[in-house]
């Protein structure tokens, strides 16, 4: 199956070469002979440190379509972080894959690659790179920084113990070769039928430069060389210090393809980003991008501090720690701060996991009662409750992916989310659980029912008043909760080794299948199943067989996965997967959040409306490079 661009689908795809755009018909959009780039980097040049733009450019760079208008070059782009891995340089801001997602966020375009070749029924993918793409310290980006980071980093145990299965979830090996230099082959055992895109989604991507790296690698360097290095560093051994030097949000020196690249690192207080010289897109007019010089974050720990520092007019363009609780004082205060605030609903959803193999036997029946659990969802209120903790900014779920999924159908998401106690009473009696003198219900076996509902911190304002609320809701129908705040990594550990029976987290929804572990328990991070993911990664070595039901949504993934050129056959099986989702009410659903962004009125080529969604890297899947800053000047 061959996939080529022809000129009239170009027109809507954002990225073109500029060969092609000069065939357009549009007055204007043509690139210049000679590109421009910013003023900085213009300095550089006069001073003999940089090369022209035109020997930094690709020969065919990549041409992005502004969202409203060429933008202007300069500025710094104002962030907040509370921790580290906020600055998201590898992340939403720095997405450069393969394959990408187009500004619709549903459709799979070139990125790196200017196309590819899919064979053998889907075993094997050819990309063809695009020529002259440069790292930013001015290398060659090439095919062998993919086979490095295939054969050197993934096949190294001792950098990679277990092999990633975020690349191929449902287990299917490949490997990765380079017949010349701009050519990457992957190879798999079985069809893969969803590789583009889990490219188009995994932030990493599978290449690193090599030319760099290579120096803090024991195929290159001697090992005892390396820890010795390593110890002068802090580090234990020389493969922690190959992930540090390895880490963008944390090693300057790491040469990076993506818009800009980290110049001080933490643990400053105020980390910087600078534009890369030898970013390969222009704008239509040629005019090298991003416009953005820099990107500064300033760390606050205390996201309540972070909150108000926002609210004050201290960020330009931010959603991450942006807390949707305190969105009536962000509109108030907009003309103070000098922003506007936007409004998009999330593409996952507030749920509560009900661990399916509890280790105490008496919980696991309960759990794996489908009576128990529709009891648990009708006795929610969830209007009254996105009324009171989200002023009205959210949507009842009951989990089930979202609409703008393709594999979801409306239906899939209004099962069992009615308000409805007297139904949870009756299900409950009907299931043995008899309420004592104080009102509260006994296990079938006569024991007092007192659980623990664990709640993870969640990064987007969820406040634990809003489990809170639940618990109070629960207990209207017998049930005694108390809600425990757990540490993070305490929280994460738990819940992966079986230990919590009821855990409050967000679940996914657009491009589930490519993280599928939402809904298919593959990895202890299964979080509705964790022993039957530990299962299913091990091998049969730990964890517990997957039940029968839970079996069946295993095979229909499987085959989904697998199946290749059929799009037909591959939503008939994510349907499968969903609708029994649905129906047994294996999670419960709370809401749908609204995510609010805080827009400074100086910041520029920012859409009214946008996906929010980690498997679209938003903000990223918009173009970060053609965003720019207008003072008004």
């Amino acid at each position: 199956m061959k996939r080529n661009i022809h000129l009239s689908k170009m027109l809507a795809v954002i990225f073109l070469p500029v060969t092609t755009l000069i065939c357009l018909p549009v007055a204007g959009d043509q690139p210049k002979s000679k590109y421009q780039e910013a003023p900085m980097l213009a300095k550089l040049v006069q001073a003999g440190k940089l090369p022209p733009v035109e020997k930094r450019l690709p020969p065919e760079p990549v041409v992005v379509k502004p969202i409203h208008s060429i933008g202007k070059y300069g500025g710094t782009w104002r962030r907040l972080i509370a921790l580290p891995n906020d600055l998201q340089l590898s992340g939403s801001l720095g997405y450069e894959p393969l394959v990408r997602w187009d500004r619709t966020g549903k459709k799979v375009v070139p990125g790196i690659a200017k196309s590819w070749d899919v064979r053998d029924k889907g075993k094997t993918y050819i990309f063809h790179l695009r020529k002259g793409i440069r790292w930013s310290d001015g290398q060659p980006f090439t095919s062998a920084d993919f086979t490095f980071c295939y054969e050197d980093m993934i096949c190294n145990k001792e950098l990679t113990p277990v092999f990633p299965n975020h690349i191929s979830p449902s287990g299917n090996r490949f490997v990765v070769s380079a017949p010349d230099k701009y050519t990457v082959v992957f190879k798999f055992k079985k069809p893969n039928g969803i590789f583009l895109e889990i490219l188009a989604f995994i932030r990493q991507g599978i290449y690193m430069p090599k030319h760099y790296l290579k120096q803090f690698h024991v195929k290159y360097t001697k090992k005892e060389k390396l820890n010795e290095l390593a110890r002068k560093e802090s580090k234990n051994l020389w493969y922690d210090l190959f992930h540090s030097k390895a880490d963008l949000n944390d090693n300057p020196d790491l040469p990076t393809i993506r818009a800009w690249k980290l110049k001080i690192a933490p643990p400053a207080t105020r980390v910087v980003a600078e534009r890369n010289p030898y970013y390969w897109k222009v704008d239509p007019k040629g005019n090298q991008l991003p416009y953005i010089d820099h990107i500064a974050y300033t760390l606050i720990r205390n996201t309540e501090v972070l909150n108000l520092k926002a609210m004050s007019g201290e960020v330009d363009m931010q959603t991450r720690r942006i807390s949707l609780s305190k969105y009536a004082l962000f509109q108030k205060n907009r003309k103070k701060g000098k922003y506007r605030v936007l409004t998009n609903p999330s593409t996952g959803s507030i749920c509560i996991y009900l661990n399916q193999h509890s280790k105490d036997p008496a919980m696991r029946a309960l759990l794996q009662d489908r009576r128990f659990r529709v009891a648990l969802s009708v006795a929610i209120n969830r209007k009254e409750l996105i009324e009171f903790i989200f002023s009205g900014l959210a949507t009842p779920t009951n989990g089930v992916s979202v609409p703008i999924d393709p594999y979801c159908l409306p239906k899939f998401g209004k099962k069992n989310i009615q308000y409805d106690p007297k139904l949870a009473n009756k299900l409950l009696d009907e299931l043995g659980m008899k309420r004592d003198k104080t009102g509260i219900r006994r296990m079938p076996n006569g024991k007092p029912f007192r659980k623990l509902l664990h709640v993870y911190p969640s990064e987007a304002g969820s406040a634990s008043e809003m489990y809170q609320l639940v618990a109070d809701y629960w207990r209207e129908v017998g049930l005694d909760f108390v809600v425990k705040n757990d540490a993070r990594m305490l929280s994460l550990i738990q819940v992966k080794n079986g230990n919590s029976d009821f855990w409050a987290y967000a679940n996914a929804g657009l491009h589930w299948i490519t993280d599928p572990i939402w809904y298919v328990p593959l990895a202890p991070r299964s979080y509705h199943a964790p022993l039957y993911g530990r299962y299913i990664a091990s091998g049969g070595t730990s964890g517990v067989k997957p039940s029968k039901e839970f079996q069946r949504i295993i095979d229909w993934y499987g085959e989904l996965a697998q199946t290749c050129g059929n799009e037909t056959r591959k939503l008939e099986l994510g349907h499968n997967i969903l609708a029994q989702w649905s129906e047994q009410c294996y999670i419960i659903g709370i809401a749908r959040q609204t995510a609010i962004t805080i827009v400074s009125n100086r910041f520029k080529n920012v859409p009214n409306k946008k996906i929010h969604g980690y498997r679209v890297m938003t903000p990223r899947y918009i173009g970060m490079e053609q965003l720019y800053i207008d003072d008004g000047k």
